[in-house]
């Protein structure tokens, strides 16, 4: 987990939908990651997802649905497009958060994409233990 910064502060529900913005403009024109969001309207799209992560980070309960279903009908998912899809959004939060929630979506994000790689029955890229902050193999970075 990265160490919170003094300069910034700690994420609110307020900031999902601007947060997710900013997450999916970087995805939409990544090479490994792009095609998956060619035919969605991201600014339809996006209070949905909003929703479930305020449900999940903020206990909102504002999501209803199977976040898993449309993952089940995208092509070539591997764990380098899941790995990828993680370390966009830890720089998109550290960018401008830092704080409790700010780690805990962060977390989560680890938690969904190690979950959903499994029910893909994808090996997951290098699992990870969101509670303890380390790698399940037991090695920290630098180790």
């Amino acid at each position: 987990m990265s160490p919170a910064s003094p300069c910034l502060r700690d994420l609110e529900e307020r900031d999902l939908e601007p947060l997710l913005h900013r997450f999916y403009d970087v995805l939409t024109v990544d090479p490994l990651l792009a095609r998956y969001f060619e035919h969605v309207d991201m600014n339809e799209h996006i209070p949905r997802i909003a929703d479930f992560w305020s449900t999940l980070v903020f206990d909102t309960r504002r999501y209803t649905g199977n976040a898993f279903r449309p993952h089940l009908e995208m092509p070539d998912l591997t764990a380098e497009r899941f790995a990828r899809w993680v370390d966009t959004m830890e720089r998109t939060v550290e960018a401008d958060f830092a704080g409790p929630a700010a780690e805990r979506l962060k977390s989560l994000a680890h938690r969904i994409a190690y979950s959903m790689q499994l029910r893909l029955r994808i090996t997951p890229f290098a699992p990870y233990r969101p509670d303890l902050g380390i790698p399940i193999d037991g090695r920290r970075d630098g180790d």
